[in-house]
Order: C-alpha cells, then sequence, then structure tokens
C-alpha cells in the first residue's frame, strides 16, 4: 500500500461566528467529526457524510454551536474531556457582559475522556492518542491519530499563534508548558490540524512560532 492510500479520507469545514474549523475523517468503523462548529451538519450532509461520532477538542461555545444538530441530524455520541457545562463553553461568562449572552442548544458528552488521557484510544477503528493540554480552555485536548502523522489541535497551537488565554481557566504559563512538553515531542513532520486558520506542522512552529 502506498503512503497516499494509507492517508485518511478528512476534510475540513469553516463556519460559525468565528470561522472556526470542524473537521471529518473516515475511520474503519465510519465517519468521525473533531468540533461541531455552528453549520457542521448541514455541511456533513452536503458532503455525503454522515459521522457516527463527534469529539470535540474544547467545548468554547464556536466549537460546539453545531454539536446538537450533530446529534439531532445523525444521533452521533459525543466524547470529550468533561461533561457539558456553561462554564465550559463560556456562555455563563458572556451571559454577564451586557450585550453578549447567548445560549448554546444543551447537548450531553456520552464519554467523558478525562481518565483516557496517554492511553491508546480506540476511535472507530483507528488509533488514537490523547493530550490534555490546558491553559487555553481547562478541557483543551489534542487528539494524535497514531500511524498518520497528523494531529488535531484544536485552539492549543495555530500557524505562528496560539490559543488565547484570558478567558476563564486560562493560564499561558500551563499552555505554553503543554505545548513544548506534549506537542513538540511528535515528530516535526506531524501536520497540525488547529480550531482557526491553516493547517501547519510541528517542526515548523517548534522553528518559527514567535510565542515558543
Amino acid at each position: 500500500m502506498s503512503e497516499e492510500d494509507e492517508k485518511p479520507d478528512l476534510r475540513c469545514y469553516e463556519g460559525g461566528p468565528l470561522a472556526t474549523n470542524g473537521y471529518v475523517f473516515r475511520a474503519p468503523g465510519g465517519w468521525v467529526a473533531v468540533d461541531a462548529p455552528l453549520g457542521m451538519a448541514e455541511w456533513s450532509e452536503s458532503e455525503d457524510v454522515d459521522p457516527q461520532l463527534l469529539i470535540l477538542t474544547h467545548q468554547h461555545f464556536d466549537h460546539v454551536m453545531g454539536a446538537a444538530g450533530m446529534v439531532e441530524r445523525f444521533g452521533c455520541p459525543i466524547w470529550a474531556f468533561a461533561a457539558y457545562e456553561r462554564g465550559l463553553t463560556l456562555e455563563d461568562f458572556f451571559q454577564g457582559l451586557e450585550g453578549t449572552g447567548f445560549e448554546i442548544a444543551s447537548y450531553n458528552v456520552d464519554r467523558t475522556l478525562e481518565g483516557e488521557i496517554g492511553q491508546s484510544l480506540d476511535v472507530l477503528g483507528s488509533s488514537a492518542s490523547l493530550m490534555h493540554i490546558p491553559g487555553h480552555s481547562p478541557d483543551s485536548i489534542c487528539i494524535a491519530l497514531e500511524g498518520w502523522d497528523l494531529v488535531f489541535g484544536g485552539d492549543v497551537l495555530f500557524e505562528s499563534g496560539v490559543g488565547r488565554t484570558d478567558f476563564p481557566g486560562g493560564d499561558t504559563g500551563l499552555l505554553l508548558d503543554g505545548i513544548r512538553e506534549k506537542l513538540f515531542s511528535l515528530n516535526d513532520s506531524t501536520a497540525v490540524l488547529p480550531g482557526h486558520g491553516p493547517p501547519t506542522t510541528i517542526g515548523r512552529e517548534r522553528r518559527e512560532n514567535p510565542f515558543l
């Protein structure tokens, strides 16, 4: 089998008020979605994709605005580091700021992953390892697909940037330490698929990221 044949069928959707990236990839047991910005269900349907699982890198509002819609449309379970709560989605935070309140359609996290960090996880037949890297959000995880040389980075690491740390639960030191100790342990060739903006690689960010 050639290297090209071994790469997963992977697609990216950008949607919602903050141009948030959601991803789908085809695992042996079906399609897996990673994050759910607003409009993710409609886009998935237009791509003729029917996700059997939704994994959240973290639960900030822009990454979960389409989560309830994904469950309604496809009946997929949701996996995340922690259970749904309004503190993680930032609903409580913005509710206290005049003129910025909003509510996310509630959803249920069917499997919490907090106890499975560092273990090999069976994701519909694909093996993945999870890294808990708080600092942007207390529940932020990065998902490395074993054997595919890629990681779903959420809002931890971007091309020439890192996640913001000024929301509740943010911690710049935790974020930077986590990137250096965990993400930078991956090969330079590892592709990073972030929650916003274009993909990058571990090697590029190790060499050129001004925050690191």
